[in-house]
């Protein structure tokens, strides 16, 4: 693991954070259920979406389980990363088990996006991992997943712009404009990699020293997330790719089973990035914010509103369905894995042992 100049202790780490329990995960659960319902009825009785309702009235039952399957692709592709970005020292079941369950806290818990990779560190400590590898190695997933779709707007964006891929009638503001952001902005949090930290005084404010923590933290996420891809594992590369590749399969066969009518590739695949970014709205799940992101991203780049609303609302149900009901099965897994006291003892030995010269 490449060295830092201002180590955190585990205690600095993070905040003293606990495992959610499992009443208030269901809350979260039937919470984000009723969105969805919410959201179903709004479609089903507001005028002006007799369109939408006539598509869902034909959907193709063949096109949504490939819908389904790419969604339980991308959950697995996840699994795969998350034992890459730690160095395969936890099995697949235990992968799994944490995997699901980071992937149901974003679902559930109303993070932005962060709260998996957050609550992996916190799952990982509490079973005897050293802070020192499981903050950084869970903010590297972060920044890998999260670059590999910056990348691929990157790549559309270009490809697109230059012709190389139809344009679909959409300007270089649509294409090239974004290339040149997710460039600059992957070029801008590789440079977090050399960032000097001094280390957190206790005689600073509260404040400065979280600001402290939260720099050495990106800082070494980023050395981690460099010194993974340097390694060249396929669990790491491919899993990051293969979550957001599958993922952006699983709407187009949304399209598919309404009739299609969505764009080119180059264009789909920069509506379905830049249209995450409703994501960020803090509701469980992004419920809301990530629909409307998406219909407008794909209005954008010239999909009718009608097809757009209909595969992006039932990619949603598979997208929001999948993650909750296999994660609040995991998190009942890790909850016991974690009461057992001799097991975590020796992982924090074996750790020790691996970490001794």
């Amino acid at each position: 693991m490449p060295s830092s100049s201002a180590p955190l202790s585990d205690g600095d780490a993070a905040p003293p954070e606990e495992v959610p329990a499992s009443a208030a995960l269901v809350r979260r659960a039937l919470g984000v259920a009723a969105l969805v319902i919410v959201l179903a009825l709004v479609v089903s009785v507001l005028p002006g979406l007799q369109d939408v309702r006539e598509r869902f009235s034909r959907a193709d039952p063949a096109w949504l389980a490939v819908t389904f399957a790419c969604v339980l692709a991308s959950m697995l592709s996840y699994v795969a990363a998350l034992r890459g970005t730690l160095s395969r020292r936890i099995g697949w079941r235990a992968s799994w088990n944490l995997g699901m369950a980071e992937q149901g806290s974003n679902v559930l818990l109303p993070t932005g996006g962060i709260g998996g990779p957050a609550l992996g560190a916190v799952v990982m400590r509490r079973a005897g991992v050293p802070s020192a590898f499981a903050s950084p190695r869970s903010a590297a997933l972060f920044l890998l997943t999260s670059g590999a779709s910056f990348a691929a707007i990157a790549v559309a964006g270009a490809a697109t712009g230059l012709g190389l891929l139809p344009a679909a009638g959409v300007s270089w503001v649509g294409t090239l404009l974004p290339a040149a952001v997710a460039v600059a902005v992957v070029a801008a949090v590789g440079a977090l990699g050399r960032l000097s930290v001094t280390e957190p005084s206790e005689t600073q404010g509260l404040v400065s020293r979280w600001v402290r923590r939260i720099e050495a933290l990106l800082r070494d996420g980023v050395q981690e997330s460099v010194a993974l891809l340097r390694t060249r594992d396929p669990l790491v590369i491919g899993g990051c790719f293969g979550y957001l590749a599958f993922a952006i399969a699983a709407l187009g066969a949304a399209f598919q089973a309404f009739g299609g009518g969505g764009p080119p590739i180059g264009a789909f695949v920069l509506a379905f990035t830049l249209g995450q970014v409703g994501a960020l709205i803090p509701t469980p799940g992004g419920v809301g914010g990530t629909e409307g992101g998406l219909i407008g991203m794909f209005v954008v780049y010239g999909t009718a509103a009608a097809p757009a609303a209909a595969a992006v609302l039932a990619y949603r149900v598979f997208q929001l369905g999948l993650p909750a009901l296999l994660g609040l099965v995991a998190f009942g897994r890790i909850r016991r894995r974690l009461r057992d006291a001799e097991l975590t003892a020796a992982v924090a030995a074996r750790f020790e042992r691996e970490s001794s010269p």
